[in-house]
């Protein structure tokens, strides 16, 4: 599957949240490298430092999450929360097509 077509399938998954180890984590951009999802928790804004290292501001955290498992032969499960049973499976044969 080639890097483009993988970005337009996943685009989908854009706006979408899911309650993951009791945090509400919502997909806000797919990193190409990787590739990754950047998930932000919203409504739970931590300080953020500046260049010096002194608290500047509140801003929502952001996570990066692997869109395949360090196994390697499969999704990670994070990003599975936030696919239908249907989806995480054709995904995955798309993906994992021919590495047994």
């Amino acid at each position: 599957m080639s890097d483009d077509t993988l970005l337009q399938h996943l685009s989908g998954l854009l706006g979408r949240e899911a309650l993951i180890e009791g945090r509400r984590l919502c997909v806000v951009e797919i990193l190409r490298e990787g590739p990754m999802l950047v998930l932000r928790e919203p409504g739970n804004a931590t300080l953020q430092d500046n260049l010096y290292g002194q608290p500047r501001r509140h801003a929502p955290r952001h996570f990066q999450v692997p869109l395949v498992s360090e196994l390697g032969d499969r999704l990670h499960p994070v990003a599975r929360q936030f696919m239908s049973a249907e989806e995480a499976e054709a995904l995955g044969r798309k993906l994992f097509a021919g590495t047994d």
